[in-house]
């Protein structure tokens, strides 16, 4: 995984991190289509465009979210509706949750570890710190805690739905907030190292699916419903079966 370099002590960097300084404003203002004029009046130093690019970078919008992979939601939900008939007991609701976990958390691994667009997002988290204008990084910092809050949100939002849905609840003091932070990081944790260490974070383990045959668990699933397991009461209680179809 990309990281921001180093800053040495005493000596503030020329350009922002990520090695940007090879970039020609030249370059940018005819590939933009621009005035120089123009360019020249928004920003006045290539230091104050580089920080507005990472800033940008950082900011969420409809068009650009590098935290969120709404693919993922489907994928569980398509699990969910494709085994209905499991629903009507705790045993079947419980093996429902699992497949989808194992289907869906493995399809946001793999998404994370391809993407340049998280990519970029976590050089940015990693590179913020080391910024010693304050303005740009307090500016780069509040872009990507937005970002942040966003994301949980979303996430947070379809976790209490679903598991609500199936019939489970939160255990005292968690909540689809913490759930949706922690199994992120199993998940983004895992997709960086994946560079560095591709035997650890893709070794499959076989585990019995819905049918009772061994299917195969990616680590990162592994963690999520670790995570999962503790936060969730997934425990069958007195008069909680229900007709899930």
């Amino acid at each position: 995984m990309v990281r921001g370099p180093v800053v040495a002590p005493g000596r503030p960097p020329t350009s922002p991190p990520g090695g940007l300084e090879h970039l020609s404003i030249e370059d940018l203002i005819r590939t933009a289509g621009l005035p120089r004029s123009t360019f020249y009046r928004l920003w006045p130093a290539k230091e104050r465009f580089f920080a507005d690019l990472l800033v940008e970078l950082a900011t969420v919008s409809d068009a650009h979210d590098a935290m969120f992979y709404p693919e993922t939601q489907v994928a569980a939900n398509e699990v969910i509706e494709g085994n209905l008939q499991l629903l009507g007991s705790h045993g079947g609701r419980v093996a429902v949750l699992r497949e989808a976990v194992r289907v869906a958390v493995r399809m946001n691994f793999e998404h994370f570890s391809a993407s340049v667009g998280w990519r970029t997002h976590v050089t940015l988290i990693t590179s913020a710190g080391s910024l010693v204008d304050e303005d740009t990084r307090g500016r780069l910092v509040a872009a990507l805690q937005t970002t942040e809050k966003a994301f949980i949100e979303r996430t947070a939002q379809f976790y209490g739905s679903a598991l609500s849905a199936l019939g489970f609840s939160f255990r005292p003091g968690a909540t689809a907030e913490l759930l949706a932070g922690l199994g992120a990081s199993v998940v983004e944790g895992l997709a960086q190292r994946r560079l560095v260490n591709p035997d650890l974070t893709d070794t499959m383990m076989l585990l019995p699916g819905l049918d009772g045959r061994p299917v195969p668990w990616h680590p990162a699933a592994l963690g999520f419903w670790g995570v999962l397991e503790t936060l969730v009461d997934l425990e069958e209680h007195e008069g909680g079966d229900h007709d899930g179809g």
